[in-house]
This record gives structure tokens, sequence and C-alpha cells, in this order.
């Protein structure tokens, strides 16, 4: 029993972890804007900071464990990256009927 709350526990921490990632990249592309005042700038910066103290310790650990699930989250990461914010919307969906087929 234990070992299946240890697997549970990874995969959301795997999901907490490519979750920072996009938020962390997503402020990159909001940095260059006029919306990024000065304040908020500041508190980007120390959010970001922080972030990547919780990420960037774990993430090492899993590169170093298992390449291949550190790199299947920086795909995903990627993925999300990439969508526009309809195509967001619309995912929800699909994951829903895909849900329902298995």
């Amino acid at each position: 029993m234990a070992e299946v709350l240890d697997i549970d526990r990874f995969k959301e921490a795997v999901k907490l972890l490519a979750l920072y990632q996009v938020t962390l990249e997503q402020m990159d592309e909001f940095s260059t804007t006029k919306l990024y005042k000065h304040s908020i700038k500041n508190k980007m910066r120390s959010l970001e900071k922080d972030i990547e103290s919780v990420v960037k310790s774990p993430i090492e650990k899993l590169d170093q464990t298992d390449f291949d699930v550190f790199q299947e989250i920086q795909v995903k990461v990627d993925t999300i990256m990439d969508l526009t914010v309809d195509e967001l919307a619309q995912l929800k969906l699909v994951v829903d009927e895909t849900r329902e087929k298995v």
C-alpha cells in the first residue's frame, strides 16, 4: 500500500515540477511587455527565484536518476508552451473525451 502512495506522490510531484517549469517559461515571455511594470517585475523576479529554488534540486535529481522521465517532462512543458489560449481551453475537452474512451 505504501508503494502505491509513493507512486501517486511521485506522479503528483512530477506534475508540480512541470507546472512550475511552465510558469517560469511563461514569466519569461511576459517580461518584455509594457504590462510588466516595475512593482510586478520585482514580484515576478522574486517568485521566479523562489520557484527555481524549489524546482532545481528535484529536477537535477530526476535528471540524474531517469533522464527519459526528465526529457518527457520537458517535452510536455514545451507542448503546453506552444499551445494557444484557445487550444488550452480545448485541451480539457480532448482529455475528457479520451478518458471516457478508456
